[in-house]
Protein backbone atom coordinates (compact mmCIF):
# COMPACT_ATOMS: atom_id res chain seq x y z
CA UNK A 1 0.00 0.00 0.00
CA UNK A 2 3.03 2.34 0.56
CA UNK A 3 4.31 1.74 -2.69
CA UNK A 4 1.45 2.91 -4.53
CA UNK A 5 1.05 6.30 -2.44
CA UNK A 6 4.96 6.49 -3.14
CA UNK A 7 4.48 6.05 -6.61
CA UNK A 8 1.20 8.06 -6.97
CA UNK A 9 3.18 11.05 -4.97
CA UNK A 10 6.43 10.61 -7.90
CA UNK A 11 4.18 11.77 -10.18
CA UNK A 12 3.69 14.96 -9.26
CA UNK A 13 7.58 15.42 -8.17
CA UNK A 14 8.36 17.38 -11.54
CA UNK A 15 4.88 18.58 -12.80
CA UNK A 16 4.77 22.54 -12.05
CA UNK A 17 1.22 23.13 -12.65
CA UNK A 18 -1.27 24.35 -10.06
CA UNK A 19 1.42 25.68 -8.48
CA UNK A 20 0.63 29.28 -8.29
CA UNK A 21 -2.93 28.24 -7.52
CA UNK A 22 -1.14 26.66 -3.85
CA UNK A 23 0.71 29.74 -3.63
CA UNK A 24 -2.22 31.94 -3.80
CA UNK A 25 -4.58 29.60 -1.57
CA UNK A 26 -1.70 29.29 0.93
CA UNK A 27 -1.01 33.86 0.84
CA UNK A 28 -4.64 35.10 0.24
CA UNK A 29 -5.70 34.45 3.91
CA UNK A 30 -3.07 36.73 5.19
CA UNK A 31 -3.20 39.25 2.60
CA UNK A 32 -7.20 39.84 3.51
CA UNK A 33 -6.31 39.84 7.29
CA UNK A 34 -3.19 42.46 6.22
CA UNK A 35 -5.84 44.75 4.59
CA UNK A 36 -8.57 44.06 7.30
CA UNK A 37 -6.14 45.32 9.44
CA UNK A 38 -5.44 48.50 7.62
CA UNK A 39 -8.74 49.35 6.90
CA UNK A 40 -9.71 48.93 10.41
CA UNK A 41 -6.55 51.34 11.80
CA UNK A 42 -7.32 54.10 9.09
CA UNK A 43 -10.78 53.81 10.28
CA UNK A 44 -9.65 54.20 13.93
CA UNK A 45 -7.18 57.08 12.86
CA UNK A 46 -9.52 59.08 10.91
CA UNK A 47 -11.56 59.29 14.18
CA UNK A 48 -8.89 59.87 16.21
CA UNK A 49 -8.57 62.64 14.10
CA UNK A 50 -11.99 63.71 14.54
CA UNK A 51 -12.09 63.68 18.06
CA UNK A 52 -9.08 66.20 17.65
CA UNK A 53 -10.55 68.53 15.34
CA UNK A 54 -13.57 69.28 18.18
CA UNK A 55 -12.04 69.47 20.74
CA UNK A 56 -9.33 71.60 19.61
CA UNK A 57 -12.44 73.78 18.05
CA UNK A 58 -14.66 73.71 21.70
CA UNK A 59 -10.93 75.03 23.58
CA UNK A 60 -10.55 77.86 20.95
CA UNK A 61 -13.73 78.69 21.80
CA UNK A 62 -13.43 78.43 25.23
CA UNK A 63 -10.33 80.67 25.40
CA UNK A 64 -12.50 83.36 23.68
CA UNK A 65 -16.04 83.11 24.78
CA UNK A 66 -17.11 86.43 26.78
CA UNK A 67 -20.50 84.92 28.38
CA UNK A 68 -20.73 82.96 31.60
CA UNK A 69 -19.01 79.77 32.16
CA UNK A 70 -22.33 77.66 31.78
CA UNK A 71 -23.58 78.92 28.43
CA UNK A 72 -20.09 78.70 27.26
CA UNK A 73 -19.20 75.64 28.09
CA UNK A 74 -22.45 73.65 26.90
CA UNK A 75 -22.29 76.08 23.60
CA UNK A 76 -18.41 74.41 23.23
CA UNK A 77 -19.24 70.72 24.00
CA UNK A 78 -21.79 71.27 21.04
CA UNK A 79 -19.37 72.77 18.72
CA UNK A 80 -16.89 69.76 19.59
CA UNK A 81 -19.28 66.95 19.25
CA UNK A 82 -21.64 68.56 16.37
CA UNK A 83 -18.99 71.24 14.49
CA UNK A 84 -21.39 74.05 15.67
CA UNK A 85 -22.47 75.50 18.12
CA UNK A 86 -26.20 74.80 17.25
CA UNK A 87 -27.32 72.27 15.38
CA UNK A 88 -25.03 70.70 12.93
CA UNK A 89 -24.11 67.63 12.23
CA UNK A 90 -22.31 64.58 14.62
CA UNK A 91 -18.73 64.31 13.77
CA UNK A 92 -18.18 60.76 14.95
CA UNK A 93 -20.91 58.37 15.20
CA UNK A 94 -21.91 57.28 18.75
CA UNK A 95 -19.88 60.92 20.34
CA UNK A 96 -22.52 62.78 22.61
CA UNK A 97 -21.77 65.85 24.49
CA UNK A 98 -21.84 64.20 27.79
CA UNK A 99 -18.42 62.56 26.89
CA UNK A 100 -16.49 65.84 26.57
CA UNK A 101 -15.25 67.48 29.57
CA UNK A 102 -14.43 71.59 29.97
CA UNK A 103 -12.29 72.30 33.26
CA UNK A 104 -10.46 75.65 34.42
CA UNK A 105 -6.49 75.27 34.90
CA UNK A 106 -6.20 78.13 37.49
CA UNK A 107 -3.36 79.96 37.81
CA UNK A 108 -0.82 78.65 35.69
CA UNK A 109 2.60 79.34 35.78
CA UNK A 110 3.34 81.35 32.69
CA UNK A 111 7.39 80.72 33.76
CA UNK A 112 8.09 77.42 34.66
CA UNK A 113 11.32 76.16 37.34
CA UNK A 114 14.03 76.47 34.60
CA UNK A 115 13.25 79.86 33.56
CA UNK A 116 11.55 78.94 30.14
CA UNK A 117 9.31 81.19 29.43
CA UNK A 118 5.69 78.86 28.60
CA UNK A 119 3.23 81.96 27.86
CA UNK A 120 3.82 85.45 26.91
CA UNK A 121 2.40 87.17 30.05
CA UNK A 122 2.34 90.56 32.10
CA UNK A 123 1.47 88.40 35.34
CA UNK A 124 2.86 85.31 36.69
CA UNK A 125 -0.03 83.05 36.01
CA UNK A 126 -1.98 82.71 33.40
CA UNK A 127 -5.82 80.85 32.91
CA UNK A 128 -5.79 78.04 30.57
CA UNK A 129 -9.11 76.22 29.88
CA UNK A 130 -8.36 72.15 29.59
CA UNK A 131 -11.42 70.46 27.22
CA UNK A 132 -10.94 66.60 26.83
CA UNK A 133 -13.04 63.64 25.94
CA UNK A 134 -12.38 59.62 26.18
CA UNK A 135 -14.66 57.80 23.66
CA UNK A 136 -15.05 54.04 23.45
CA UNK A 137 -14.24 52.76 20.04
CA UNK A 138 -17.22 51.20 19.42
CA UNK A 139 -15.65 48.14 17.39
CA UNK A 140 -12.34 46.83 16.14
CA UNK A 141 -13.80 44.64 13.27
CA UNK A 142 -11.65 41.46 12.60
CA UNK A 143 -9.47 42.67 15.28
CA UNK A 144 -11.66 41.70 18.29
CA UNK A 145 -11.48 38.37 16.77
CA UNK A 146 -7.64 38.37 17.21
CA UNK A 147 -7.91 38.93 20.44
CA UNK A 148 -7.32 42.74 20.73
CA UNK A 149 -9.12 44.13 23.47
CA UNK A 150 -11.63 47.57 23.44
CA UNK A 151 -10.34 50.44 22.56
CA UNK A 152 -10.71 53.87 24.30
CA UNK A 153 -9.38 57.28 22.58
CA UNK A 154 -8.37 60.06 24.91
CA UNK A 155 -8.16 63.23 23.17
CA UNK A 156 -7.80 66.26 25.28
CA UNK A 157 -6.78 69.85 24.64
CA UNK A 158 -5.59 73.14 26.44
CA UNK A 159 -5.99 77.10 25.17
CA UNK A 160 -4.99 79.71 27.08
CA UNK A 161 -8.00 81.97 27.99
CA UNK A 162 -8.60 85.27 26.54
CA UNK A 163 -12.09 85.89 27.02
CA UNK A 164 -14.61 85.85 30.54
Amino acid sequence: MFIKIRQFLQRFHHDEQGAALVEIAIVTPFVLLLSAGVFEFSNIFNTRLLLAAGVEDAARYMARCSSDWNTCSTLAKNLAVNGAVTNGSQRVTGWTVGQVTITPVQSLQAIDSTGTELYLSSTGTVIVVQVSTAYPYPTLGLWSYLGFANLTLNVFHQERVLGW
